[in-house]
């Protein structure tokens, strides 16, 4: 083999070893599945949230979830089981291999737009309990 196409393998392998992957483990937040592939439906007057469960492959395990602000519930009217919701959920989750590994998101203006929702980590609970307690 000639220099000049070991220089053009050397260089090509270089590129591969350093070229960036995409990982696996970091799935993007697809759109919210549509009633076709709703699981169920439940809520929680005490936190204020409307939750629902989606299958998104469509084999009856639930791979997305999203929670929903409860505007009012009507207590009078028993034959309204469905409470007034926000148009679009506040939170997601979502697990890409059904593997039970959730990602959640927070939408904080409720916009619907997933590029608008960003990537909840836990830990940004504790920098908010460490700035209060500055105070």
């Amino acid at each position: 083999m000639s220099r000049r196409w070991t220089g053009c393998l050397s260089a090509l392998l270089a590129i591969w070893l350093v070229w960036p992957t995409a990982s696996h483990a970091e799935a993007p937040l697809p759109s919210e599945p549509g009633d076709d592939v709703l699981i169920n439906q439940t809520y929680d007057a005490v936190v204020g949230l409307l939750f629902r469960d989606y299958s998104r492959r469509g084999n009856g395990h639930v791979d997305y979830r999203t929670a929903r602000h409860i505007l009012s519930i009507s207590y009078d009217d028993p034959t309204s089981e469905k409470p007034d919701v926000a148009e679009f959920p506040l939170f997601y989750w979502y697990d890409a291999d059904q593997n039970g590994q959730w990602a959640m998101w927070v939408d904080p203006e409720e916009t619907g737009r997933q590029i608008d929702a960003v990537r909840y980590d836990w830990r940004q609970g504790e920098d908010l309990l460490a700035a209060s307690k500055a105070w």
